[in-house]
């Protein structure tokens, strides 16, 4: 007895440490069982998330379960499905009899943290998952069947969105999250100073429009996508200067013409929508649209060239054809360069290890 009693606890500090380190191992059963479970795994998180949970954890600096269940205004049975589920998930942890943030929680869950991933949640809740039981027909009938839980006009889900705010701003603040997380390594990365003005096609809540407008002073930037979604950019613009040099276009990329003027496009997020044909016909259009020495950005998620992971890259790719466009994927980055070289482009540079299993091709003509 002692020696399992003594085989427990050493388990259970490892298993302290595999979080705090930043690393988790379980065996295989437990891996499938999250795979099956998922949905509830996911509920926890949320409710947690809802409850406002951790953050009222990290103030009181741990609680017991009564203390838990009078802090969310609940009975102490529903409180402890909660902390039971949450501390199986290696999200809580039991100290002195009391249930405190795992350092996972601490660095990515809590709202004051800049890497909280709550925008996540929130468009997983409201718009993707109740569509990914439309995966295996989708499949099917390779088009965005999942596209039905969502009324409207239009065969995307970025038409639909335009006729229900509410979800599209949920959509688009998860969107700006990702992309101000994200973008701050180009501008590490890549040199604006020879950029006079750039359209940021598709370019959202207009994020990295006025961030690369804030770092460079002598840029110009148009944010070119659709009137419902230029305007919540617009919105978003306080500073008398940015105003002057962040313009909003309203567009279809697509049918209408690219704004003119410009010496550079970003075309960030936008390959992983659609197939590599359609991604290649809109790059042609970023060909013609630019003058001799312009230059492309095509900034996107990756997954590797051997098509087996990243395991996030594997996991975001059934939306894009069960609910988004029903045609794209996360692409590797030899998919992006064929594309930018097939599209007329003269020259192609490669920025690898970019980080967020991102990948930066830039086209020059």
């Amino acid at each position: 007895m002692a020696t399992a009693q003594a085989h427990r606890k050493n388990q259970s500090v490892e298993e302290a440490s595999m979080v705090t380190s930043g690393n988790i191992t379980m065996t295989d059963a437990d891996y499938l069982r999250i795979i099956i479970h998922g949905v509830t795994a996911f509920e926890l998180l949320r409710t947690a998330l809802e409850f406002n949970l951790f953050e009222r954890l990290e103030a009181a600096g741990g609680m017991d379960l009564e203390e838990v269940a009078a802090a969310l205004g609940v009975k102490e049975q529903p409180a402890r499905v909660l902390l039971l589920g949450l501390s199986s998930l290696w999200l809580l942890e039991k100290r002195g009899g009391k249930y405190v943030n795992s350092e996972m929680v601490r660095r990515k869950l809590l709202r004051s943290n800049p890497r909280f991933l709550g925008p996540l949640v929130d468009v997983q809740a409201e718009i993707i998952n109740a569509s990914l039981v439309d995966f295996a027909e989708s499949m099917r009938q390779n088009t965005n069947v999942g596209l039905r839980h969502i009324s409207g006009p239009g065969t995307t889900l970025y038409e639909r969105l335009t006729i229900h705010p509410k979800l599209q701003k949920v959509f688009y603040a998860n969107m700006g999250d990702a992309s101000q997380k994200a973008f701050a390594q180009i501008l590490d990365r890549y040199d604006f100073a020879g950029v006079r003005h750039a359209i940021d096609i598709g370019g959202g809540d207009g994020t990295n429009s006025i961030e690369l407008a804030r770092r460079y002073p002598h840029i110009e930037v148009t944010v070119f996508d659709q009137e419902s979604v230029t305007r919540l950019a617009a919105e978003r613009i306080q500073d008398p200067d940015l105003r002057k040099r962040v313009h909003f276009h309203p567009g279809d990329m697509f049918t209408d013409p690219l704004p003119p003027g410009a010496d550079a496009i970003l075309f960030f997020h936008i390959f992983e929508i659609w197939s590599l044909e359609r991604n290649t016909e809109l790059l042609r259009k970023c060909h013609a649209a630019l003058p001799d020495g312009g230059v492309c950005l095509v900034y996107n998620f990756v997954s590797n060239d051997a098509g087996t992971g990243s395991l996030s890259a594997g996991l975001v790719s059934p939306y894009f054809l069960t609910l988004a466009s029903g045609e794209g994927m996360t692409y590797s980055p030899q998919d992006m360069q064929r594309a930018v070289l097939d599209a007329g482009f003269s020259r192609v540079e490669h920025y690898q290890d970019m980080g967020f299993s991102h990948a930066l091709v830039v086209g020059h003509k």
